[in-house]
């Protein structure tokens, strides 16, 4: 069911507004838990003095870069960089469509063009022919 959600989360994220959204409330869980986590440790380990107070404060924003970091990757950016590879191919294909309709019309140009002048030559041979 998860896979489900997640293959349905980048029409979810079509609008600036949701991704904005869903960062913000990515980044809101987070740290959550991590204040969660935090104060059950802080609770239980001794004070080491100063420096344990100081160690504590680089705690909580490197723990909220681990945690959010893979995530805003995973829902968002590689979701971006697909969107942008789809966008690639078929920037691709519209160059590839305009060159073969390109070719497509000349052939029928030149077509056009052999049959006018297989007119003109019938029609001088039957002047030829007619004394």
């Amino acid at each position: 069911m998860g896979e489900h959600l997640v293959k349905k989360l980048p029409a979810f994220l079509n609008t600036p507004a949701r991704v904005v959204i869903v960062v913000g409330l990515i980044i809101l869980m987070g740290e959550f838990l991590i204040m969660l986590l935090i104060e059950s440790i802080h609770t239980t380990v001794p004070e080491v003095g100063f420096l344990g107070n100081v160690a504590w404060k680089f705690v909580d924003p490197i723990m909220l870069a681990v945690f959010v970091a893979p995530a805003l990757y995973f829902l968002i950016f590689r979701a971006m960089n697909q969107q942008a590879e789809l966008e690639r191919q078929i920037d691709e294909l519209r160059h590839f469509q305009k060159l073969t309709i390109g070719r497509e019309l000349r052939m029928k140009e030149l077509a056009e063009e052999n049959a006018a002048l297989r007119n003109q030559i019938a029609a001088a041979q039957q002047k030829e022919t007619k004394p």
